[in-house]
């Protein structure tokens, strides 16, 4: 939590640092995750 004394406040401090396609990229990857994992 970089030291902040609560997730929430970490994520206030940061959250205008990354752009808004970010949603988009994680939710690609954990898309792509699942089906790696499905097909093992």
């Amino acid at each position: 939590m970089l030291g902040h004394p609560s997730a929430s406040m970490t994520l206030d401090v940061y959250a205008g640092l990354f752009g808004d396609d970010l949603d988009e990229a994680v939710a690609n990857r954990l898309d792509e995750a699942v089906a790696a994992r499905d097909a093992d």
